[in-house]
């Protein structure tokens, strides 16, 4: 785990989980932003300084996922995210920021920017749901090592919130390692019932091989066939 003490938004003390090498990094944790302090307005980007002694001091552009404030849904997108003078650098966007404070998921995998090396492939594990009556896969990707996991799901069938209540739900998967504890986002299908930006968003948590979420209350459909996400982890 490393604490991420100074940022350049105001923010307070940051704790994510870490894998480093010099090949790849991995973090997973969240970032709480307040868009009413100074210091984000004035920002371009949102840095986060890293320990003196991080693996990587530059790496090449990946991920993160904004989960607004918004009422009800929680509207969020994918924002860039990369690593630039032993700094973690994330993109700004303001769009939701009149609903107050919103959070950042750090769920990403960095690679080392301009590498020359060999390339190695990453064998993927085959994996089953155990609970398939409300759950099934249209495609996965799951990857894992002694370090972290990497696991991308598209799904065929998936709860819909008019159909199967708000939940809890939980997806028990077989074949996944169990040291894994991550909060990760989750990408729901949206009808076209309203006018929004963004998508519609859930946060489960993925813990011992399950995935755990709720539905909040008075949604139109949430869920449903093509609901997806994708997350890296660190194994504890």
């Amino acid at each position: 785990m490393i604490t991420l003490n100074f940022n350049n938004f105001g923010g307070g003390i940051v704790t994510l989980n870490d894998y480093q090498s010099e090949g790849i990094c991995v973090l997973n944790g969240k970032i709480i932003v307040d868009p009413t302090n100074p210091a984000y307005i004035a920002a371009n980007r949102l840095e986060l300084a890293l320990p003196s002694d991080f693996a990587m001091s530059k790496s090449a552009m990946s991920t993160a996922v904004l989960v607004s404030n918004a009422p009800i849904y929680r509207d969020g997108t994918v924002l860039h995210c990369w690593i630039e003078n032993n700094k973690l650098c994330i993109e700004k966007l303001t769009v939701w920021d009149s609903y107050g404070n919103y959070t950042i998921y750090i769920n990403s995998a960095f690679v080392t920017r301009g590498y020359r090396g060999v390339l190695s492939y990453t064998i993927t594990k085959p994996i089953t749901i155990i609970n398939n009556g409300v759950f099934r896969f249209s495609y996965n990707n799951y990857v894992e090592t002694d370090d972290y996991i990497s696991f991308a799901a598209v799904f065929l069938i998936f709860p819909n919130s008019i159909v199967n209540g708000q939940g809890p739900f939980n997806l028990q998967v077989s074949g996944i390692a169990t040291n894994v504890r991550a909060e990760i986002p989750i990408i729901v299908t949206d009808f076209p019932s309203r006018l929004m930006t963004g998508n519609k968003l859930v946060v489960g948590t993925f813990e011992n091989g399950n995935l755990t979420f709720s539905y909040p209350d008075n949604t139109s459909p949430m869920g449903g066939g093509r609901s997806f996400f994708n997350f890296f982890a660190v194994r504890n």
